[in-house]
């Protein structure tokens, strides 16, 4: 099992995302446990899904989000019954796959752990695991090495019954040529429009109309509802600008850390390299080194001649073209022979011929760039920037936590939760929705809370609400205008323009349809339709004007029978025809494209089969969601 694993690096880089997973929050016991609490999310078999574990696994998706859409995640998307629905789906299928590795008796041995592990970049030095990396990459997590191990063992236990079914889906060529030849067809299309506006002039609105919709749709002409709120706000840049660094532990940490701020000595040189095959015989190789010995004579003689000697001899073909110039380096980036002669010889001096598994080598050293430790004075700012954080970062945790207490245990102001977190409550005039939102760093969240019927009752404290990355917000209602009607009068106009241009667009598409029926039946003279000069269109990429919908159509119009038409209405409300002229056809795929299909369209029938498969376990296995405890929100 265990070579099967090794084998496959996409399962390796699902092991690897462990390592950015929010540990930090949570307890050892705390993954371990399951089924502790009073609560079932939902029973697979005998096995439950307990309330703490699903709030564990929204958290990690949250967490996954965040980092994945920076300022554009939006918590309250997990408010979202269909969202949570399917993560709850994912944590029934992990579980249906642990109850067949259990059953097939698939183990993971302490052995075979350690080196998978082992094996892993991020806990290795020198392309060698370390030990001391490994507790560090995991600290700076906040897991142990028990928790990760605990992780992917049970990563590694599931992936027999996974890998070969979504890594080992194999598409047919031919199929695939196919799927490439209709994806990568285009199309010449000429295009005619009808649009709207010429149908205005000869729309009429009477007041009637316009004051029947307008009763019909009350909701649509109003002043929206405006609230004068307080908030605060608790960011971490908020506690770092309180936080006082010892200038004694801005140099401690200066002097723990020498190395980060020292730049090691460099040597730059060139060289003629006169090469020597790994399987050269006695006789090839005396005569490389003598040919070498003579080079390092001509470069000894004349030493300014180098590049010269090194573009007409040296066999590197890398160096040679630019008079065998290496650039800069230090120690540990060139074969040990080689750099020990450079770094023991002085600038001008011709060093060799040094043999190294690369042949002989004529060096001349033309340059040194001594070993340089950045002042204290010079990054003492930085250093102390970087220290804020890392306070601000563990104060972070302990004032959240008391903001959320202040802010309900003193519901009725926002004043004792700003002054024990040194914070300032911000007070706005009236505002709409739209800019409170603005306000919570774009999350919905927060408004929702904040407009919601019990907040602008009884003009408490919202609940502290993340709305981003280490943010939390609560706020209140000073006073609140609810939506309110605009008057007839006010907005007649407005809607005599909307109704005309609804029955505008009807009249024009109505005409587009029977335009494009004449087209059809070959009766090009009586549509009287004039097309545009003909564009090559992409099924993959949409141009500006053709819809999704349109782009859809066009590509779906009989190939067989040019011209053909077919149309659909356009971003202007008018309607557009599309005449098909002419089908043009994917060259052939080469190797390298026909390879990157297959291995895509492959991926596709691997999930898809992945599906079936668990589709099948579920079949056998009885499932039952609490849909109740499914719903309740984490925390609460």
């Amino acid at each position: 099992m265990f070579d099967l694993l090794h084998k496959h690096k996409t399962f390796a880089q699902v092991v690897l995302a462990l390592i950015t997973l929010p540990f930090a929050f949570f307890g050892v016991d705390y993954y371990f446990r399951r089924g502790d609490s009073d609560q079932t999310v939902a029973s697979v078999g005998r096995d439950k899904i307990s309330q703490l574990e699903y709030d564990e696994a929204l958290r990690e998706q949250q967490q996954r989000m965040r980092q994945a859409l920076g300022g554009n995640f939006d918590p309250a998307m997990f408010d979202n019954p269909e969202v949570r629905y399917a993560l709850l789906d994912q944590l029934v299928n992990q579980r249906l796959l642990e109850q067949r590795a259990r059953a097939d008796k698939l183990r993971v041995s302490d052995t075979q752990l350690s080196q998978f592990i082992a094996g892993l970049p991020p806990f290795q030095e020198e392309g060698k695991f370390s030990a001391e990396k490994y507790r560090q990459v995991l600290a700076a997590q906040g897991m142990s090495p028990l928790m990760f191990e605990q992780r992917v063992r049970g990563e590694l236990v599931l992936a027999p019954l996974q890998d070969p079914i979504v890594g080992g889906s194999i598409a047919a060529q031919t199929s695939v040529a196919r799927y490439l030849a209709l994806s990568d067809q285009k199309r010449d299309v000429a295009i005619a429009r009808i649009p709207a506006e010429p149908f205005a002039r000869d729309v009429k609105v009477s007041d009637a109309e316009v004051k029947a919709y307008y009763e019909q749709n009350p909701t649509q002409f109003q002043t929206p509802e405006v609230a004068k709120i307080e908030y605060l706000l608790l960011t971490q840049d908020a506690i770092a600008a309180q936080v006082k660094i010892d200038p004694a532990e801005v140099r401690q940490a200066y002097d723990a850390n020498a190395k980060q701020y020292t730049t090691n000595e460099e040597r730059q040189a060139s060289h003629v390299l006169i090469a020597v095959k790994p399987d050269a015989s006695a006789a090839d190789k005396a005569a490389a080194k003598k040919k070498a010995e003579e080079l390092a004579e001509k470069a000894r003689a004349k030493p300014d001649s180098f590049a010269e000697l090194a573009k007409a001899n040296s066999q590197d073909p890398g160096s040679a073209a630019q008079g065998g110039d290496l650039g800069s380096f230090a120690r540990g980036a060139m074969v040990k022979p080689f750099e020990d002669a450079v770094f023991a010889a002085k600038v001008g001096d011709i060093v060799g011929p040094v043999e190294t598994n690369f042949g002989y080598h004529v060096i001349k050293v033309t340059g040194i760039t001594p070993a340089h430790v950045q002042a204290f004075d010079e990054v003492k700012g930085r250093i102390e920037t970087e220290l804020k954080r890392q306070k601000a970062a563990q104060k972070f945790a302990s004032s959240a936590d008391q903001f959320q207490n202040l802010v309900y245990e003193q519901a009725d102001s926002l004043a004792g939760a700003a002054k024990a977190l040194d914070l300032k409550v911000e007070t706005t005039s009236f505002v709409t929705r739209q800019e409170v939102q603005q306000l919570a760093l774009g999350n919905a969240k927060f408004v929702q809370a904040l407009f919601s019927p019990e907040s602008v009752q009884s003009k408490r404290n919202t609940e502290a609400i993340e709305v981003g990355p280490n943010a939390l917000m609560a706020g209140r209602v000073v006073e609140y205008k609810p939506a309110a009607p605009r008057p007839l009068a006010e907005v007649q106009n407005e809607i005599r323009q909307l109704l005309m241009r609804k029955t505008a667009s009807e009249m024009a598409q109505k005409a587009g349809r029977e335009k494009l029926a004449l087209l059809a039946q070959g009766k090009e003279r009586e549509a009287g339709v004039a097309f545009d000069k003909p564009v090559t269109l992409a099924r993959s990429q949409p141009p500006a004007g053709v819809s999704a919908d349109a782009l859809k159509a066009i590509f779906q119009a009989d190939e067989h029978t040019l011209p053909a038409y077919t149309g659909a209405t356009n971003e202007r409300g008018g309607f557009s025809i599309y005449k098909v002229e002419k089908v043009i056809d994917a060259p052939a795929p080469d190797a390298a494209k026909l390879t990157q299909a297959s291995s895509r369209v492959g991926s596709e029938i691997g999930r898809e089969l992945m599906n079936a498969y668990l589709a099948s376990l579920k079949a056998d296995t009885e499932v039952k969601i609490n849909s109740a405890a499914l719903e309740k929100k984490a925390g609460q």
